[in-house]
């Protein structure tokens, strides 16, 4: 089966998939890890109706699919959160940002407002709709080029709060790759320093962002 329809099974009949990736199922969605995850913590939340599945999420996601599955984004971002808050501490030492305190990994509110993104791809790479519930770290060894990092980072990336998008066009696939994957800058997602097209600058960076802000308990 090609790459690109490897989140079928998880559709179809999770019931059969033993990776590892699965948190949750039920008859309208499964929700997994992302098996090239591109965050320490990176989710998938995908609806299983046939109909959703195969449509493109940005005709796809309206009101009434944001109203119905919002529940099951809940669902996402409360593992993310629990991950979090079992597996790392605040440095006590960081005072880089008068907002980022000890408060957030005990207030569910800040750390999604600050530390968790959930959104679409405007030009999906795999067949089957899915929902990106990701924490906004950027600290994987499955982060490895530019079009990983600038897919999240970029207008490639379509926050859930700025859907649907009501007949807003965006552009021709290709376009959109262009300006956004290949010819956009790559900037912190933490402090906004640019990178120019310096991937590997960048990716040491983001570490050292994520181990002045977190360590393990």
């Amino acid at each position: 089966m090609s790459w690109k329809y490897a989140l079928k099974a998880y559709v179809t009949n999770p019931e059969t998939v033993d990776d590892g990736a699965m948190i949750c199922f039920d008859d309208k969605v499964s929700i997994i890890r992302d098996a090239f995850a591109k965050s320490e913590c990176h989710l998938l939340v995908l609806p299983r109706s046939t109909q959703l599945s195969r449509g493109h999420p940005t005709n796809i996601i309206d009101s009434k699919f944001k109203n119905e599955f919002e529940p099951y984004i809940d669902t996402a971002i409360d593992y993310i959160f629990k991950h979090f808050q079992e597996k790392f501490r605040i440095k006590k030492s960081d005072e880089n940002e008068p907002n980022w305190g000890d408060d957030i990994l005990r207030d569910k509110d800040k750390f999604v407002s600050k530390f968790i993104q959930i959104g679409i791809h405007s030009v999906p790479s795999m067949a089957n709709l899915h929902i990106h519930v990701i924490s906004r770290d950027f600290n994987s060894l499955r982060l490895k080029n530019k079009k990983h990092y600038n897919s999240f980072n970029t207008g490639f990336f379509i926050d859930w709060d700025d859907l649907p998008l009501n007949g807003k066009k965006l552009g021709n696939d290709k376009d959109i790759e262009t300006k956004y994957l290949k010819n956009h800058d790559l900037v912190c997602c933490y402090c906004h320093k640019n990178f120019s097209n310096k991937f590997s600058l960048l990716k040491k960076h983001l570490e050292l962002e994520f181990n002045n802000h977190f360590e393990l308990k």
